[in-house]
Parts: structure tokens; sequence; C-alpha cells
């Protein structure tokens, strides 16, 4: 991640790649097994924020690889993952990543078991090739014992990542896509997670509907100050049997065209601290679950571009912090 103004007096990167820390830290490419631990999430069926987010698609974000595997079969969503993972990319190092729905609601005694499980299932059938537990959550869903337990697992050698949804930094954003969570909720968490060990990356979407490009960057701002060691971008995309499919159908709102999305992602990390690792910069998800864009931006094409307009600029990840 050279910058090609190298000796101009400017850094030798434009913005901070996880991969490529995770190489540094563990001396070849780390990849993400994904799973389901079958935890379901407070803001959907009954209750508060019926329903759900209006953009969340009904898997709850599973990876595709694990079909139809039952959540309870953790051993067989391992096995799965793992022959995907080495078969298509060859991987041989893994961080163990729960990932579906919110993946600390459940009882600290379950949660603990389901982890344990996987690790188990992992460390029996290769061993020595587990570098860290990643597990996306809800701000809402942590509490001192969930920590205290994530924690735990740094302690026993394990890089332990716990993604945030945040989506945007607005209460009045929060409220129309139904997130059932405030800004002030995510603080809260962020400091729940304030202990060694405990790398917290937050979700961020760009494109939610009613929010002007300033209103986007109040996310990637809240996070700098708030001093988060990772985030994630994701392009809004409409997802089929999502409750935002209603409204695109009925042209109420429509999404960013890649040229301005471009554009915030690069406002976007110059915001943010140089340290700050950036997870993703764009969303996954298969075709066939994709009402509107049908497929996803390139991502190898968007991280050269994003370099080329940071470049353009004269500018990197930090120029502008706290500004």
């Amino acid at each position: 991640m050279k910058c090609p103004d190298e000796g101009a007096g400017l850094p030798a990167w434009r913005f901070n790649r996880q991969s490529e820390r995770l190489r540094e830290r563990f001396g070849g490419r780390v990849w993400r097994l994904g799973l389901d631990g079958g935890f379901g999430c407070p803001n959907r069926g009954g209750g508060r924020g019926a329903g759900g987010c209006i953009y969340c698609a009904p898997d709850g974000d599973r990876s595709p690889y694990l079909d139809r595997l039952p959540a309870a079969d953790l051993d067989a969503q391992v096995a799965k993952g793992l022959a995907f993972l080495e078969r298509r990319y060859g991987a041989e190092l893994f961080f163990l990543y729960f990932q579906a729905y919110s993946s600390t609601f459940a009882p600290v005694e379950v949660l603990k078991s389901r982890y344990d499980e996987a690790i188990a299932s992992l460390e029996r059938r290769r061993p020595g090739t587990l570098r860290g537990l990643v597990v996306s959550t809800r701000p809402d869903c942590l509490s001192e014992e969930k920590a205290a337990l994530l924690a735990s697992y740094a302690g026993r050698g394990l890089e332990v990542w716990v993604e945030l949804g945040l989506q945007s930094g607005l209460d009045s954003t929060l409220k129309r896509i139904n997130r059932g969570h405030s800004v002030a909720d995510f603080a809260a968490a962020r400091e729940l997670l304030r202990r060694p060990g405990i790398h917290t990356a937050a979700h961020l979407i760009f494109g939610l509907p009613g929010e002007s490009e300033d209103d986007m960057l109040a996310g990637p701002r809240l996070i700098a100050r708030l001093g988060l060691e990772g985030v994630k971008f994701h392009d809004l995309f409409v997802a089929r049997g999502s409750a935002l499919a209603g409204d695109y159908l009925a042209g109420e709102f429509s999404l960013l065209p890649p040229e301005r999305y471009l554009t915030l992602l690069a406002d976007a990390v110059e915001l943010l601290p140089p340290p700050m690792e950036i997870l993703r910069l764009s969303s996954d998800g298969p075709a066939a679950g994709r009402l509107a864009p049908r497929r996803q931006i390139d991502k190898s094409l968007l991280y050269k571009n994003l370099e080329l307009e940071l470049e353009k600029r004269g500018s990197f990840q930090g120029s502008r912090f706290l500004s």
C-alpha cells in the first residue's frame, strides 16, 4: 500500500486496510469463516422494533455457503465453511465470524457454549489455524458480563473483534430505518467494550433514505470521536423481502450512483484517525437476494479507485481527522 507521493511529505499509504494489518500480525492472509449461531435479533418479531430494520434481508446476513445448514449444528457449519474457503481461496488461517443476526443476543452461558463449540470444531479439524473471534451484534445486546466473556477469548490468545451495527450517526435516521436503538446506545456499548483485548468496529451505511451527504458523514465523525478500532462501510442495496423493497418500488428514494459513493468514501476516510482499520468498503450480497442494484460493486476496482481519488486530492486517511 505504497503512496505514489512517498517522500513528498505524505505518508506511504492512503487508507488503512485491515487485510494488510492482519498479514503483518499473523504472517499471512486471514479468512473469515462465517457462522450462524442461531441467536436471532431483538429488533424482529413482536414487541419493540417489530419487523426489524427496514433494509435487513430475511436471512439476517447469513453466509451463502452455509446454505440450509441448521444453526444448531455449528460443527457442520465449520466443516462447510472450511471446505468452501480452502477450495476457493486456498485459505490457511481463520477468524471464526459469528455473522448472522445479533450474535450476543442470548444469555452469557449460551454465548460461551456456542463460541466454544465453534472454536473446538475448527481446532479439531485444522489445529493451529485459528487466529481470532469476530462477533457481529447490536449496541442493545451487550452487558458487562458479555463484554467480560468476549475479553476472555483475547486472554486465550485470540484477536477479538466486536462489530457493532451503527449504520447512521443521526438519531432521526435511526428512527426512520427502525433500528431500535439510539446514538447514545451505541456510545454506551462502545464504552462497555473498551477493555484490553477487544477491538470494536462500526458498520456504516451510505445512501439511507432521507440523508444528505453531510448527514452520511455524521457516522464517520462519531466513530472517530469515540476512538473505535475499525469500520465497515456499506453501500445501501435493496434486499428482496426487506421493508425497504416496497419503498424502492414505489419510487420513494433512489440509490447512490457509484461515483457519488466513491467521493463519500474518500470524504469519510479523511475524517478517520490513521490507526483505524478499514474492514470493508462496500456491501456483500448475492444477486439472487438483491432487488437493486443486481450486482455488488467490484471490490478490487473500488479499492483502486479510492486510492486514486485520494491521490487526486493529495489527501489520505486522517488528513481531516477531528477537523
